[in-house]
């Protein structure tokens, strides 16, 4: 399953443009880390929410469960699918993470 912070940060659309991820959502706490949560409890509070800031889409909050779906991700019906620092879309874009 793909955790939304694997997803979290700053990525390069393979056709130009930068989009950023940001996870949303209630304070966990310092004793409980995102990760932490994630896998001891197999998700996210339910309020949490993915905040895509895309270039040509602008700025969309998705619930992680719909954004994060099985072993990859969805986001307006486009599948992707996560390998280290890329994600790849059916449609065939790349989106490759900014360190």
């Amino acid at each position: 399953m793909v955790s939304p912070y694997q997803a979290q940060g700053r990525w390069q659309h393979s056709s130009g443009g930068e989009i950023e991820i940001k996870v949303d959502g209630p304070e966990l706490g310092a004793e409980c880390s995102a990760d932490m949560y994630w896998a001891s409890c197999g998700g996210l509070p339910e309020e949490t929410g993915a905040v895509i800031n895309h270039p040509t889409v602008g700025r969309q909050t998705l619930e992680t469960s719909k954004f994060c779906n099985g072993d990859g991700l969805d986001y307006f019906g486009f599948k992707g699918k996560m390998d280290g620092d890329k994600i790849t879309w059916n449609n065939g874009v790349v989106w490759t993470k900014q360190l």
